[in-house]
């Protein structure tokens, strides 16, 4: 017989499990960490909690966090002032979502994106696709889901701006 556990919507469970998975992953990775794989991070999740969670990760994992965003337009602002190298937006948030948010940022500006969210539905899959955000989270995910997930955006989104250099 399988038992399946059930998806966690608790924040005080999820941080419980984002913290146990980091603590495993920093002292079994020994993959010493260059220089170049730290970027400036803007965070935008309506939850402050889990906001302040995926904060405590990214720094963890060498990372700077310049801004947090409690909505859409908010992480639209940040995105400009604070220009950074990554951007983590969850996708449903007051204002303005987080896929209409991503769709104005890239519309002036090639920064890779990473969805974090609880939704897995074939409709916000599409839209995400459509608007190219290159990484997708689905909570509760651990640091090294995060990290793989930052990474490959940032390789991503390079790889498509050498692509339209050329």
């Amino acid at each position: 017989m399988i038992v399946q556990r059930p998806p966690q919507n608790n924040a005080f469970e999820n941080q419980q499990l984002m913290n146990m998975a980091m603590d495993y992953t920093l002292k079994n990775d020994k993959t010493p960490q260059p220089a170049a794989d730290s970027y400036s991070v803007v965070i935008a999740d309506d939850d402050r909690t889990m906001a302040d969670l995926l904060a405590t990760n990214l720094r963890r994992l060498g990372h700077k966090v310049v801004g947090i965003a409690a909505n859409g337009k908010e992480a639209v602002d940040l995105a400009f002032k604070a220009r950074p190298d990554v951007l983590i937006m969850d996708i449903h948030m007051p204002v303005l979502d987080g896929l209409n948010a991503a769709r104005e940022i890239l519309a002036s500006r090639q920064v890779p994106i990473v969805l974090s969210t609880g939704m897995s539905d074939t409709r916000s899959l599409n839209r995400a696709v459509d608007l190219n955000v290159i990484s997708y989270l689905v909570k509760p995910f651990s640091p090294a889901q995060l990290k793989v997930a930052i990474h490959l955006a940032v390789a991503q989104c390079r790889g498509m701006a050498r692509a339209e250099a050329a």
